[in-house]
């Protein structure tokens, strides 16, 4: 049984874990509670490398709006390759770090036009997925993660992006060890998710991530996967001890 993101992030399948039978089941019962929604991706991959590149350490609501006024701006990657860095930063300053994320726009335009001609969304789409991770991983700003992301959403590869929610909730449910550094967590869940699910659960996860089980204070009492989770397994030992004294 092979992994995609696995091969990607150039580790080993482990097989024998049994996080990979659990996965499947987590990701039956989080399609259960919230389907697979829409996150505000696009199927564009270009339109969708320029939304996950504003989308980093910011808000929901402002890369959202950010990324439109881009789009309305430059329409075409053509426009963004020719524009300075100073109208850039003035269109997208609402959503932080402009000075950066205007370069590295300005630069990501460049780079695919470079690589991939006039039509870089129809080169995309006929690449295969390690072609596509590559592309894409290289270009300013993005980065593994960033790349799984954009050929799980655009390009329906079987890719598994772990976000903070992803990170966090694997934490908690004991299949990852805490305290590991987000690259650490990228490789060692490649190793054990189930093949065919990761894009339910990749949005489950973050949507749960969102909704119930949260940095500060996870609601472990409404939790769909509270028998499967170690935290949830000790809160409910703790109640129990509580309850008796």
């Amino acid at each position: 049984m092979g992994s995609l993101t696995a091969k990607l992030l150039g580790v080993r399948p482990n097989t024998r874990s049994p996080w990979r039978e659990r996965f499947a089941i987590v990701a039956d019962r989080l399609v259960s509670e919230y389907g697979v929604p829409s996150l505000g991706n696009f199927r564009n991959p270009v339109k969708e490398i320029l939304y996950i590149l504003l989308s980093a350490k910011t808000t929901d609501a402002q890369y959202r709006r950010t990324h439109r006024k881009l789009m309305a701006a430059y329409p075409k990657l053509a426009d963004l390759a020719v524009a300075t860095i100073a109208d850039v930063r003035k269109c997208i300053e609402s959503g932080g770090l402009a000075s950066k994320r205007s370069a590295q726009l300005i630069g990501v335009a460049r780079e695919l036009l470079a690589a991939c001609g006039r039509y870089p969304t129809r080169f995309l789409r006929k690449l295969d997925a390690e072609g596509a991770y590559n592309l894409i991983s290289g270009l300013p700003g993005m980065g593994p993660k960033s790349a799984l992301c954009v050929i799980m959403y655009s390009l329906d590869f079987d890719a598994f992006p772990v976000d903070v929610n992803v990170q966090r909730i694997a934490e908690r449910m004991g299949a990852i060890p805490k305290g590991l550094k987000h690259y650490q967590a990228q490789r060692r869940l490649a190793e054990i998710v189930p093949d065919g699910r990761s894009r339910e659960l990749h949005i489950g996860l973050v949507v749960h991530g969102r909704a119930v089980c949260l940095p500060r204070k996870p609601d472990c009492g409404n939790c769909c996967l509270n028998d499967m989770c170690k935290t949830g397994r000790k809160k409910r030992i703790a109640k129990e001890i509580e309850s008796l004294e």
